[in-house]
């Protein structure tokens, strides 16, 4: 079972830091791009938990996965607001479960909140190509952080 987890950490951490990379390299045309994963990246995970008997997490991810594919350019910002929610979301979660440990370290602490962050970021920043570049940034930080954490395990 924890392989399993470690795979899922690992393969997120590797999704932040490409995501990270495209932002920084190519600001706003990535931002498509980042759409395009992150409805891909819903509907994989939506199919998984159908898949796996989770009915109601699944068919909740797939639905905002086919949205954020669909609507793509037209709704860029309400699929920025929800995919930032839903990141920040994660990290709160992520940090919930880091200070239920009985032994913290700070990088137990800082990956989350570096998430929190970046979902903040991406829900509720202005200035597009200033925000898509330090998104980019945490985006690359935390991926890091994640492959740190992932491969620490």
């Amino acid at each position: 079972m924890a392989t399993k987890k470690t795979n899922a950490e690992l393969f997120s951490a590797v999704l932040y830091l490409v995501i990270g990379l495209l932002l920084v390299i190519f600001r706003t045309q990535t931002l498509g791009w980042a759409m395009t994963i992150a409805g891909v990246v819903f509907v994989v995970a939506g199919v998984l938990d159908i898949v796996k008997k989770n009915m109601v997490g699944g068919a909740v991810s797939l639905i905002i996965g086919i949205a954020i594919l669909v609507l793509g350019w037209l709704a860029a910002q309400i699929v920025l607001l929800v995919l930032g929610i839903l990141i920040a979301i994660k990290g709160v979660l992520a940090l919930l479960d880091a200070l239920k440990k009985h032994k913290t370290t700070l990088l137990d602490v800082l990956f989350p909140v570096l998430t929190i962050i970046v979902g903040v970021m991406l829900a509720f920043g202005n200035g597009l190509d200033i925000m898509i570049l330090i998104v980019g940034i945490l985006l690359m930080v935390d991926g890091i952080l994640g492959l740190l954490n992932a491969v620490k395990k």
